[in-house]
């Protein structure tokens, strides 16, 4: 999705969960560690807290600090490692039919669409299996196989860091 400030990639499951029961599988540590990782800290606004993503072998815990929190709907994280900023933000939408959980990733340049983009795939189908206490999903099914189509969909508009053809 474009919009005035950019480029975010935008990611989405259905949980058959109402929105109270979701939240607690997208912010409360034991429930992250089942699908995506170990969370050392408070995540309050303004703290910062470690995450370290455990389906990936010798991953260090990264420092993600905490911008926004609004309970059962919104919660917003930076992650910065280096010079490389990540802006995450994952929404709740509470419907008849269960909860649909919005994983947005802001992105610098839309080649980077064709990197992150599988992996938050298979990190929210990984949390789709945790909570139907199903087998976890391979990486490999979905990277490299899934870069073109993040590629792709990230150049429509205005391409951000893509040359000049």
């Amino acid at each position: 999705m474009r919009d005035a400030i950019g480029l975010e990639l935008i990611v989405q499951r259905r949980l058959n969960l109402p929105a109270a029961e979701a939240w607690e599988w997208v912010t409360a540590p034991a429930r992250l560690k089942k699908w995506i990782g170990t969370l050392k800290g408070r995540p309050d606004v303004g703290a910062t807290v470690h995450l370290t993503m455990t389906a990936e072998r010798g991953a260090p815990a990264e420092p993600i600090e905490v911008l926004e929190c609004d309970p059962l709907r919104r919660f917003v994280v930076e992650q910065r490692t280096g010079d490389q900023v990540w802006r995450l933000r994952i929404s709740l939408a509470e419907t008849d039919a269960g909860t649909t959980v919005f994983l947005g990733h802001r992105l610098d340049t839309a080649r980077l669409a064709g990197e992150v983009g599988p992996g938050w795939e298979y990190y929210l189908d990984r949390l789709v299996a945790a909570v139907g206490d199903a087998p976890m999903p391979d990486f490999a099914d979905y990277y490299p196989q899934q870069k073109p189509y993040f590629e792709r969909i990230a150049m429509d508009g205005d391409p951000v860091g893509w040359p000049a053809s």
